[in-house]
């Protein structure tokens, strides 16, 4: 079965419970979905007797019994492992790879190592001396493609050197592979039966639905997909009706009102996580103080200083052309000792999006878009039209409707911008600053104003 933590708590007040709760995706969300099943099946005064939380790398061995140990005083039992590695295989290493990219971007650097472990130990084979080579930099494309399976570029390169030199300084130990062994654990325990005053509540970032232990958990117990990002690798935030929805929760929480610019403005800076929104409104929710009313303007004072706001930033007065605001974003961002590669990867990304609308907007727009254009009359009128076929279709428009609707609204204003010939100039002039990076000895600062001004103005 399948479904929400909301369904699912209302299903065991109700007095039905499933032998197991499997939540995948967001972490942050996952484990708050954990914890909300942890609270409706177990009071609170007896949850120190009644729940086990067992480490999968430690315990595991010894779920069956866990499961079958009853509590002193009766009620139900309830076993919990969190960031399982069951459902790890070559299909979904991709995903792990870049749920450790998102962690890293979002400044939550033990979570993207741990993430990076797991990918190691289920891929390569060769444990500390591949974390030696990457930690110096010096992995060869073969082993690059064996392991990480994705496309090597600049913010891939800065995130590997990183997340290594982390788990190296740290002498963090890579984990047993991951997988087919774990799950069997899981298998048997499902296959033999567990008690029926008993349940076992699994998290994980990344699950493959082909493996049988995901069928076995769908089919016996509660499936809940806590995922916040669509699985498209052009779209990199999180989904904007999830992002309300949390919102909207903290708000009420506080007994606090905001208005729909506060709330346009935190949607627009959000990054990839929950766990980011949340840390995020929580300071939020502390710079407004007793006031009841959160205004647009506390967003932009709170938010202008984190990481995703500048990144927002430097984006966004890139696609506006806007040379001086892009400029005071950079310097944000360096002064957060941001990485060169990274922030380069971020504007080749930007640019190649770019791209992507202003050959649909020539396609299907006859080259021409109104950037004032208000959003509900982009999307009801000008949205649908390029669900029209066109004999030279480039596959632009697909990728623009797979997208949120102000994602792509946001692109086809930049792109209106520029012309397609510019954009690839400026694709160029971003492959030359990477060159320079890497080999002039220039000040990386100084490379990133002249790639800025050169986008922006064209010079």
């Amino acid at each position: 079965m399948t479904g929400t933590v909301e369904k699912a708590v209302a299903e065991i007040k109700q007095g039905r419970m499933h032998p197991v709760y499997l939540l995948h995706g967001d972490e942050f969300l996952a484990k708050d979905g954990a914890k909300a099943f942890i609270g409706a099946l177990v009071p609170a005064e007896q949850q120190s007797l009644s729940v086990e939380v067992v480490s999968e790398d430690n315990d595991l061995a010894s779920l069956p019994i866990r499961l079958n140990t009853l509590p002193l005083f009766g009620g139900v039992k309830v076993v919990v492992v969190y960031d399982s590695k069951a459902f790890l295989s070559k299909f979904n290493l991709e995903s792990v790879v870049q749920k450790s990219q998102d962690a890293w971007q979002a400044g939550e650097s033990e979570r993207s190592v741990r993430l990076f472990l797991q990918v190691v130990a289920a891929a390569s084979g060769e444990g500390e001396g591949f974390l030696d080579r990457a930690a110096r930099g010096e992995v060869p494309d073969p082993e690059w493609e064996r392991v990480l399976s994705i496309e090597r570029d600049p913010e891939a390169e800065a995130w590997l050197r990183d997340v290594a030199r982390s788990a190296v300084a740290d002498r963090m130990e890579i984990p047993e592979a991951a997988g087919a062994g774990l799950a069997r654990i899981y298998e048997d325990a499902i296959q033999r039966g567990i008690p029926a005053n008993a349940t076992l509540i699994l998290t994980t970032e990344v699950v493959d639905e082909r493996r049988s232990l995901f069928k076995k958990i769908s089919a016996v117990g509660f499936v809940i997909d806590c995922s916040v990002r669509s699985r498209r690798t052009w779209d990199t935030q999180m989904n904007p009706e999830a992002a309300r929805a949390k919102i909207r929760e903290m708000v009420s929480a506080a007994g606090k009102s905001m208005d729909e610019d506060a709330s346009a403005n935190i949607l627009d800076r959000i990054g990839s996580t929950m766990r980011g929104l949340v840390s995020e409104m929580e300071k939020l929710l502390l710079y407004v103080g007793r006031r009841p009313a959160i205004r647009a303007a506390d967003v932009l004072e709170v938010f202008s200083h984190s990481r995703e706001a500048n990144i927002f930033d430097l984006t966004n007065a890139m696609s506006s052309r806007d040379a001086g605001k892009a400029l005071l974003a950079l310097r944000s961002l360096l002064t957060q000792r941001e990485p060169a590669p990274l922030i380069l990867n971020m504007l080749a990304g930007e640019v190649r999006n770019l791209i992507i609308a202003r050959s649909a907007l020539d396609r299907w727009l006859d080259g021409r878009l109104d950037p004032t254009i208000p959003f509900e009359t982009f999307r009801f009128r000008v949205l649908p039209r390029l669900k029209e076929p066109r004999e030279e279709d480039d596959g632009s428009a697909a990728k623009l409707l797979e997208m949120n609707p102000f994602r792509a609204f946001n692109l086809f204003k930049g792109a209106s911008r520029f012309s397609l010939d510019r954009l690839l100039q400026g694709l160029e002039a971003i492959h030359e600053t990477d060159l320079a990076l890497k080999t002039s000895g220039h000040p990386e600062a100084l490379l990133l104003e002249q790639l800025l001004i050169t986008l922006c103005v064209g010079v």
